[in-house]
This record gives C-alpha cells, structure tokens and sequence, in this order.
C-alpha cells in the first residue's frame, strides 16, 4: 500500500504545479484546497499506518494468540479502529485523485497514469484499489471474525500478499512516502501566499478529520 501511495503522491506532484496556470482565483483556490485534503488523507494514512505496523510487527497473527484474552482484546480492539480508519480515507482518497478534473486539464494523462497507480482496472488484490475495497467492505459489512481473522487484516492493510509482513520492505516504503509527502507539500505551498495556504489547510483538516471512526 505504501509503496503505490509514494506513487500516487508523486504523480500529483508533478501535475500541482500546474495549478497556477488555472485562470481564474476561484479555481485556483479549489485545486489547493483538493491537494491539501489529498496531502492530508495521505499524511494520515502513513501516520496510522506506521504505528500499526510496528505495534502489530512481523506476524500479526503470532502476537495476538501469544496475548492473554485481555491483552488480545485491547489489541485488536486499537488495530481494529486504525484498519477501520484507513478503509474510509482510501475510500475516499479514491474521490479526490479521479475527481481532479482540474489537474486533468492541465496533464490530460494524468488520469491514466493514476488508474495504473490504484490499480482499479486491475485484479491485483494488493493493489491500492484492491486493499481499499477489502478495508471498506469490512467497515460496511462487519462480521464476527475471529481473533485470527481480525489480526490478519493489518497484513491486508500493509499490501502482504500472506499474513506476515516484510517489516524491512514494509519500513522502507513507508520512509519513501513520507519523502514524496514532504516534496509534495512544498509544491502546494509554492501555489498560494502562506497566509492563503494555512486558511485553506484548516478547512482541509476540518473535512478530513470527519473520516475517522
């Protein structure tokens, strides 16, 4: 998963400079206001995610029946909150990058690239498109799962094609992200006065924040 975000976050990069060549201010304004809620979706993504992985550690399954029922509960019940958390933001993050139809006018291929990115033409189960719907349908259609079932979807949320994690691969993607992310918010910052920026990230903050359980 983060690995294709890196991807993803670069793509729209490398098209959000273009934001300044939009005629009108109004439109200008809109465009940085959809790249600040698609910076601060992302952010929140690698922020969780991060702490998840590394609670959770290599084998997911091994820690949680190595656990006292108590201490498996208390667990899962934390892991369950973050898995439940990224399925809305990719959910959602799947609605920011089609719908940029203002970046679309600016690179006409960058819609293209995206669905190579996300993999939403594709059947790679590990793909962003992939992950996203097994996050969600989970959020929309729970069921009892067992202590084994319920562990195994931070393997899911991390991209594994199995239940263990490479944390070596895992931890280098994740530093890869968190790079395109940093780059990313410069270009965004580059498009309007600083002033401008900070008011439009509160109102970014403030309709990202509702996406969480």
């Amino acid at each position: 998963m983060f690995r294709d975000l890196a991807q993803l976050v670069k793509l729209l990069g490398s098209a959000a400079s273009g934001v300044k060549k939009l005629k009108t201010a109004s439109e200008r304004r809109e465009s940085v206001l959809g790249l600040l809620k698609t910076y601060l979706l992302l952010k929140d993504c690698v922020d969780e995610g991060e702490q998840l992985v590394l609670d959770a550690s290599a084998d997911p399954i091994r820690k949680i029946s190595e656990q006292s029922a108590d201490e498996a509960i208390e667990t899962l019940t934390r892991w369950d909150l973050v898995i439940r958390n990224q399925g809305f933001r990719l959910y959602e993050l799947q609605g920011y990058v089609f719908g940029a139809d203002h970046l679309a006018v600016i690179d006409p291929a960058l819609q293209d690239r995206i669905s190579e990115v996300v993999g939403s033409k594709m059947q790679r189960v590990t793909s962003l498109h992939g992950i996203g719907a097994a996050l969600f349908f989970r959020n929309m259609f729970p069921i009892a799962n067992t202590n084994e079932e319920r562990a195994r979807y931070v393997a899911v949320m991390a991209g594994s094609k199995g239940d263990l994690l490479n944390m070596e691969r895992v931890v280098g993607e994740i530093s890869s992200l968190k790079s395109a992310l940093d780059e990313y918010r410069t270009v965004i910052d580059k498009l309007m006065s600083q002033e401008e920026v900070l008011a439009l990230s509160s109102v970014a903050r403030r309709a990202t924040s509702t996406l969480k359980a």
